[in-house]
């Protein structure tokens, strides 16, 4: 997952390559291995827009630049922001200000661990066409809070293409749950969309967006962000 501007409730479930746990499809196993194992947020310039109940937020990221110069504030004016929208840029630019931690918008096959024989195929498979495959997640167990969560959840990855690459990932809350005894979440949905860029050696991040609902120390709260990312600009070495 991408490590710039993602929501604190957008989980990375740990765990060892999905293709390793044991049968996997060949159009799978090939898509998951086109991941690049590592990333950095030096190699990518990007637009970035963030929409939510509180209005939307458009940025420009540049690695490229000293790491306190890389974003820049495209929509609103500065001057014209209200107190949501000003909160949302800060917390962009702090993201973005983590030097040295791994980032950037490549697809992460570690965001596809899986329960092994939890793997099934739920859709698509004639005529070319792409395949949808869901599993219950594999989550880090020494990670109480992470391990609260991630346990009530169920994912889906979608590949195709040729090469065959993911698409889509998506994580859902079936039914509601109790990560901690003061927090009921009625609904969680996080799905990320990939799309293949020429030169590049894996699926890119170009949208994600995020739904949650529930309630907390007797008060209701609900939420839904969208984070796009547009002209994308990779600066790195493609030829991995």
């Amino acid at each position: 997952m991408n490590k710039l501007v993602l929501p604190a409730l957008c989980l990375a479930l740990g765990g060892v390559p999905a293709w390793s746990q044991g049968a996997v499809p060949t159009e799978l196993a090939s898509a998951l291995e086109r991941a690049v194992p590592e990333g950095d947020d030096a190699h990518w310039r990007f637009l970035l827009t963030f929409t939510g109940a509180e209005g939307s937020v458009v940025a420009h990221f540049d690695g490229s630049r000293p790491v306190e110069e890389r974003w820049t504030l495209i929509a609103p004016d500065e001057a014209g922001m209200s107190d949501a929208q000003r909160e949302i840029w800060e917390d962009i630019v702090d993201e973005g200000d983590d030097e040295g931690e791994d980032g950037g918008l490549f697809f992460s096959a570690g965001d596809v661990a899986f329960q092994p024989g939890t793997l099934e195929l739920s859709g698509g498979g004639g005529g070319g066409a792409d395949l949808t495959y869901t599993f219950r997640p594999q989550f880090d167990p020494e990670d109480e809070e992470e391990a609260a969560f991630a346990e009530h959840l169920c994912g889906e990855v979608t590949v195709g293409g040729e090469p065959a690459g993911v698409r889509r990932f998506r994580l859902w809350a079936p039914e509601s749950f109790k990560p901690h005894f003061a927090v009921r979440v009625h609904a969680f949905e996080m799905e990320q969309e990939y799309s293949e860029l020429d030169g590049l050696p894996a699926p890119v991040l170009t949208r994600m967006t995020q739904t949650v609902s529930g309630s907390a120390a007797f008060q209701s709260f609900e939420e839904r962000v969208e984070l796009e990312f547009s002209e994308i600009e990779y600066l790195g070495d493609s030829a991995r």
